[in-house]
């Protein structure tokens, strides 16, 4: 067993029964890293001290072995946090996209609807609704 072995099998024995990473520490551990870099580039000791704090804070949450308390915590961020996500990973799709299709929304049930570029103007029908109206693709 090498050396680099030796020291993944006892961190694997350290954190045996303990939490570990999960979404509400990753995204303590970004924003600390990135109030950190702020914090010390515009000489801003209350950032500094802000991304300390957040940085501990996840580490105590990742070695902790309350392990029912840390995914409550984790469960009521993802549950506070949904739309905000889904409405950025909609927004990426959109972006990753623009090239192959344009995006409407229907005027009648607002439901966002994806065709084909260049295909001229064309009837959308709404699956949601069934409404239907005339747009430039």
């Amino acid at each position: 067993m090498g050396f680099f072995d030796k020291i993944r099998a006892s961190f694997a024995r350290f954190m045996s029964g303990r939490y570990g990473a999960d979404q509400l520490g990753n995204v303590m551990l970004w924003t600390g890293l990135i109030l950190s870099i702020i914090g010390s580039m515009a000489k801003l000791g209350v950032v500094t001290i802000l991304a300390d704090v957040l940085l501990v804070v996840m580490l105590v949450r990742m070695f902790s072995k309350d392990r029912y308390k840390r995914q409550h915590e984790n469960q009521m961020y993802l549950e506070k946090t949904y739309k905000l996500r889904k409405e950025a990973s909609e927004w990426m799709n959109r972006v990753k996209n623009s090239k192959k299709y344009r995006y409407f929304t229907c005027p009648q049930c607002k439901k966002r609807l994806r065709v084909p570029r260049g295909v001229g103007k064309i009837t959308i029908t709404c699956k949601g609704c069934g409404n239907k109206f005339d747009k430039k693709a």
